[in-house]
């Protein structure tokens, strides 16, 4: 299995900012190619009962709740028929809102978009209260982080969220025990190992590189490996297609 983190859809010189145009072709590959775009619910499903995956299964996942994610890259996902979850985060969409927050750019999605994208027939997970790098909290702040963003989300959008996206990446075991006793799964960013549905509590994710071709982008999908070796392989992709071009 295959999941894909995203950040911004975006023409902006950012790690985290793929190309709108870039994201479409990314899209349309996935609809045309041999693959299996799942939801939250089909992810779930199989953990839950312990099901085989569809033979090259995706799942598309976006970090931190942008504007753009639903003005910009909605569009995009309904257009070729992509299921996705956005993780948000549940301070983010009331009133306390901060007025300054730590990502490339400061356009949240505000509630009625987050309910737009709900609405849409996509999911939304939680990505803590405020992101905080969890790790670094004390007890009782965690469980405000898992627990209280939990029940914020399940107050502004009348169902609480079931997975979790670990701010930063970052987590450890007590971290993992306070987020497994409220979401079934939760997603990671560890690049080192494959995402494996027996390990539920560390869902490991491509993050996908904004200048990646095409190529590169189908290189990072089908390689059977982990996320790191997976992007490597995507880099060499297109160092090859340069050095050709350059004879």
């Amino acid at each position: 299995m295959r999941i894909l983190m995203y950040h911004l859809v975006q023409d902006l010189p950012s790690p985290m900012a793929v190309p709108p145009e870039r994201f479409t072709q990314q899209m349309e590959l996935l609809a045309n190619g041999p693959y299996t775009v799942v939801t939250e619910d089909d992810l779930h499903t199989m953990v839950a009962r312990g099901l085989p995956l569809p033979a090259n299964a995706v799942l598309i996942t976006f970090d931190d709740g942008y504007a753009n994610t639903v003005s910009t890259a909605l569009p995009v996902l309904d257009r070729f028929g992509m299921p996705a979850v956005m993780a948000v985060c549940g301070g983010y969409l009331g009133a306390d809102r901060p007025r300054q927050v730590c990502h490339p750019v400061q356009e949240l999605a505000d509630l009625d978009q987050v309910r737009h994208w709900a609405a849409s027939g996509h999911a939304v997970a939680a990505h803590s209260y405020t992101h905080q790098r969890l790790t670094a909290t004390s007890d009782l702040a965690l469980a405000w982080q898992t627990a209280g963003d939990r029940e914020v989300l399940a107050e502004l959008l009348g169902r609480p969220p079931r997975t979790f996206a670990y701010p930063y990446g970052a987590y450890d075991a007590r971290v993992q025990r306070a987020v497994a006793e409220l979401y079934p799964l939760a997603l990671a960013t560890d690049e080192h190992h494959r995402a494996d549905v027996h390990h539920p509590y560390a869902l490991s994710r491509i993050q996908v590189d904004p200048g990646w071709s095409l190529a590169a982008f189908r290189t990072a999908l089908d390689s059977e490996t982990d996320p790191a070796a997976a992007q490597r392989a995507a880099r060499q992709t297109d160092a090859r297609t340069r050095e050709e071009h350059s004879r």
